[in-house]
């Protein structure tokens, strides 16, 4: 199963991609976690992306692109988290699939309030101490969601393919519910 998982940070994608990962035996693709590791291995793309992660803005959709083009090359299966985040991404993954002959399954939007998005990455930052964590990285990343990304939701409910799930109810009913739209779409293939 090929499956997109939105939402703003802080509403659970990476936690839930994951388990739908781990469950449906699919690799978890995500964009942040890569460009991550290139930061801690300062490659050359971790020195380029490093000073636009911690800022909280989006890296540029060309390098976005090149490098989820190369790691869904080979995959069957997926479950691709962080990407795309704008509407030039999304048009750009939709080619990508079609050329490729890999459409998406489904696309799992995990809706949560702005306040329940800041209080979970501020509970990640004391955790973690991620960079990209800081209040105003927080702040600017969740504007960017509502300006750039909400436009990538709408093209996919459009598209008929997106499944809504709360993501502020706990983390196994938000799971649960996942669960049952992946049947659902499994049922209708």
């Amino acid at each position: 199963m090929r499956i997109l998982i939105l939402g703003p940070q802080g509403s659970g994608k990476g936690t839930q991609a994951k388990r739908i990962a781990a469950v449906y035996d699919a690799p978890h693709v995500a964009t942040g976690d890569m460009f991550r590791a290139a930061v801690a291995e300062a490659s050359e793309l971790g020195t380029r992306v490093a000073p636009i992660l911690e800022e909280g803005r989006l890296v540029p959709d060309d390098l976005t692109i090149e490098l989820i083009r190369e790691r869904l090359a080979d995959e069957d299966a997926f479950v691709l988290d962080g990407f795309p985040r704008t509407v030039a991404q999304a048009e750009a993954l939709d080619a990508m699939l079609e050329e490729i002959g890999k459409p998406l399954d489904a696309v799992i939007l995990l809706k949560v309030s702005d306040e329940v998005a800041t209080a979970r990455l501020e509970a990640r930052a004391a955790q973690e101490g991620r960079a990209d964590d800081s209040p105003e990285a927080i702040r600017e990343r969740l504007r960017l969601y509502h300006e750039l990304t909400e436009q990538v939701v709408d093209r996919y409910a459009q598209a008929g393919i997106e499944v809504i799930v709360d993501g502020e109810q706990t983390m196994d009913d938000v799971f649960a519910d996942i669960q049952d739209a992946l049947e659902g779409v499994a049922a209708s293939r």
